[in-house]
């Protein structure tokens, strides 16, 4: 079974090498002296966690930024929600996908505004209310990516207990959150076994979807199989099932990054009311 499956730490598992020892951390050879903790390590964990939210915090912010954008409203408030998404992500580090955010976005936008260049028609209308709706979804999509890059597991796990949220509900999202980077992960991992034996399809696998499924969804199923029965024991063994409360290790508390995105949060709030008459698109589309 593999032991960083149910592994708390945000940045993935650690690291095994020669000279590892079985917590993780480096042993120092020919020395009596503790091993020196590195960047993976606890204290950089402590670091990382004075940046991060409260998990609770970050559910706020998912379930009233999609309700915000989803709703009837302005665009322009879509737009800073996707600003913001962007700039949140951005402060956790990940660059390249903030800046992929704001290239599909764009591309919506694009095709919101094509009608405005190219005159009033029925294909032109047909853009408009498809790149809205697609700018909408992909907002809300932004901030679930945040969600996911910030939420630690385990962490997550402590949050839902003391909301007093049924083990039923807690133990489905707890797997979810392991399970979707373990498949990203083996689907590269299939990726490169293909470059390495010449079978890599690139783009001509829009045109031979079947082999593109042959050689990429069988082994990737295949993996997921096995991957999940070894979730499911590894579960098992932490009691994820169990109705009693465990004990945390990291104890939750509110911080100034709760506090401020609890300002960004009203804010938004308050931002709604102001842009509710405001047409951001052609045709006073809001």
């Amino acid at each position: 079974m593999d032991s960083t499956i149910f592994n708390d730490d945000a940045a993935g598992p650690r690291a095994r090498g020669p000279l590892a020892s079985a917590t993780g951390v480096p042993a120092q050879p020919d020395s009596g002296a503790p091993a020196v903790l590195d960047a993976g390590g606890i204290l950089s964990l402590d670091e990382r966690r004075r940046w991060r939210p409260d998990p609770r915090t970050v559910l706020l912010l998912v379930l009233v930024g999609n309700a915000l954008v989803m709703t009837r409203g302005s665009f322009l408030l879509a737009v800073i929600v996707v600003l913001v998404a962007a700039l949140a992500l951005v402060s956790n580090g990940r660059v390249k996908l903030a800046l992929g955010i704001i290239v599909v976005e764009s591309f919506w936008m694009f095709l919101i505004f094509l009608p405005s260049l190219t005159g009033a028609s029925a294909l032109g209308a047909f853009f408009v209310a498809f790149g809205f709706w697609m700018f909408k979804l992909c907002a809300a999509a932004a901030l679930a990516g945040y969600a996911l890059t910030v939420l630690v597991p385990g962490e997550l796990v402590a949050a839902l207990r003391a909301l007093r949220i049924p083990v039923a509900v807690t133990a489905p999202i707890t797997v979810l959150l392991r399970f979707l980077p373990i498949v990203v992960s083996e689907y590269r991992a299939v990726r490169e076994a293909m470059a390495l034996r010449g079978l890599a399809m690139g783009w001509s696998a829009v045109f031979h979807p079947l082999r593109y499924l042959e050689f990429i969804l069988v082994p990737l199923l295949s993996s997921c199989a096995r991957i999940a029965d070894d979730m499911t024991a590894a579960g098992t063994l932490r009691g994820l099932g169990s109705r009693t409360r465990p004990t945390s290790l990291h104890r939750l508390r509110f911080s100034w990054v709760d506090a401020l995105w609890l300002a960004v949060i009203a804010a938004l709030i308050v931002a709604r009311y102001y842009l509710a008459n405001i047409s951001f698109t052609p045709g006073g589309v809001r």
